[in-house]
């Protein structure tokens, strides 16, 4: 099943939460939020140098998700909260792959001024829906390192399934970190959540 319920969720607040594709225009507040989350995140990304945490750097960044999104090789959004639209961080779905895989990698930020609200699993779970619903995918999969109890938690509450560990997996801010994997098919989801009746 892809959303599983606990007792932990009722007691979270419901935030009206979409994503939506970036677009040039929300650079700003991507640069803002990344700045702003810069040394949490440091543990858990690649490092990037001060050069990354411009605005000429975020629009590229941007521009090269839109680019890959026409070509259907990859998908950003923006996660927003809000009546004011308020960026809280970015989701991506990357390296889609298609023919006999139909296949991509989840990987997501929410900045530090918006955890612990729910943020990150609702917006698992909405790319999830597009990307079986809209993007025709059939598998999605996701890499966390197994000391990051906040996103084990998320993928546990997104309803993805624990797939084993991978030993030195990705470099992580010059390590060489184990990451335990991840996965959701299509057919876990409800008839609802695939947009049925």
């Amino acid at each position: 099943m892809f959303r599983k319920s606990t007792a932990e969720d009722a007691r979270e607040p419901k935030p009206a939460l979409r994503i939506r594709p970036l677009r040039r225009e929300d650079a700003a507040a991507l640069l803002q939020l990344r700045l702003e989350s810069r040394s949490h995140y440091e543990r858990f990304q690649p490092a990037h140098d001060d050069s990354y945490y411009t605005l000429a750097a975020q629009r590229e960044e941007i521009e090269n998700g839109l680019f890959a999104e026409e070509r259907g090789t990859d998908y950003t959004f923006g996660i927003f909260f809000g009546a004011e639209d308020t960026l809280a961080g970015r989701i991506r779905l990357s390296a889609v792959h298609r023919g006999f895989w139909q296949n991509a990698n989840v990987g997501y930020f929410v900045g530090t001024p918006y955890q612990s609200r729910g943020f990150a699993s609702e917006a698992v779970r909405l790319a999830a829906g597009f990307a079986f619903r809209e993007a025709g995918l059939h598998r999605l999969q996701a890499a966390v390192m197994p000391w990051n109890q906040a996103s084990l938690r998320v993928m546990e509450k997104a309803g993805f399934r624990r797939e084993g560990l991978a030993e030195r997996y990705l470099n992580i801010n010059g390590v060489w970190e184990d990451h335990v994997l991840f996965a959701l098919t299509a057919e876990e989801l409800t008839p609802s959540e695939a947009g049925g009746e």
